[in-house]
């Protein structure tokens, strides 16, 4: 669904931003309690190594993208809307390089209440 979309059902926009440095796992939105998450726009740069991001949903089983970072690089890719169907599930990624001055993470979506779908 559209950025649109959500704002015509009277949901406010939120951004995250996080740095991440060094490689495993991070959780990148922790919604409210009773909230599900959408992303709605993503932008993440890379300061130093070359390197894969994937994005998952909580249950660590569901990869909701994979991108191929080169060092100094940034992805900023049309996705639409990553909704996820688990109430208080978080948003998280998994990343294979060891960054020592940081991957930059920005993610603009909504938290919606799971009592109003």
């Amino acid at each position: 669904m559209s950025t649109n979309f959500y704002l015509d059902k009277g949901f406010t926009p939120l951004a995250k931003s996080v740095v991440l440095s060094g490689g495993g796992t991070a959780s990148v939105w922790i919604p409210k309690t009773g909230h599900r998450v959408v992303v709605t726009s993503l932008f993440v740069s890379s300061i130093d190594t070359a390197g894969t991001l994937f994005f998952y949903y909580d249950n660590g089983n569901d990869k909701i993208a994979g991108y191929n970072m080169a060092a100094s690089g940034s992805i900023a890719p049309i996705i639409g809307g990553w909704e996820s169907t688990v109430s208080g599930g978080r948003i998280f990624v998994n990343k294979t390089a060891i960054q020592t001055d940081g991957i930059f993470i920005n993610l603009t979506g909504f938290e919606i209440p799971t009592s109003s779908v």
